[in-house]
Order: structure tokens, then C-alpha cells, then sequence
């Protein structure tokens, strides 16, 4: 997160690099699948199919934690 936030300029917004690093961590633990193969050599960039690979219920405690009340009850919106 510290990658992306920036007390400086709160509202720069991150680069496609910074949000390609997020995605090949996210993709590595496990945390979201990332549509893979050949089917993928068809398709522009930025037009993989990504996957939650979490339940439900612990993306709203993490939500919870890290942003309050506001961010947890985002599914309920």
C-alpha cells in the first residue's frame, strides 16, 4: 500500500506499473486467479479475466480493518 499512497499528493492516482506490481502480487499469493494460455495471446492488453480467490467474508474483515465501516459494508451497498 505504501506504493500506491503518497501523503504529498493524496489524490495522485497510481501508475499502470504500480497496479501491475499489485496485480502479480496478488497473483502470486494466490489472493486472485489471473486468466492464463493461449487464449490470452488474443486479447489486448489489460483484457484478462481476474478472479477474487477469497471468500467473501475476509475481504470485509480486511476491508473493515483497514478502511472502517464504510469500506467493509461495500458489498452491502
Amino acid at each position: 500500500m505504501n506504493v500506491l499512497t503518497c501523503d504529498d499528493e493524496p489524490s495522485r492516482r497510481p501508475t499502470a506499473n504500480e497496479l501491475t506490481m499489485v496485480l502479480d502480487s496478488l497473483s502470486a499469493s494466490r489472493a486472485v486467479l489471473v486468466e492464463d494460455g493461449v487464449a490470452i495471446s488474443r486479447k489486448g492488453d489489460g483484457e484478462r479475466r481476474v478472479m477474487l480467490n477469497i471468500e467473501q467474508g475476509e475481504v470485509e474483515r480486511v476491508l473493515g480493518d483497514v478502511g472502517g465501516p464504510r469500506w467493509k459494508n461495500i458489498f452491502t451497498s
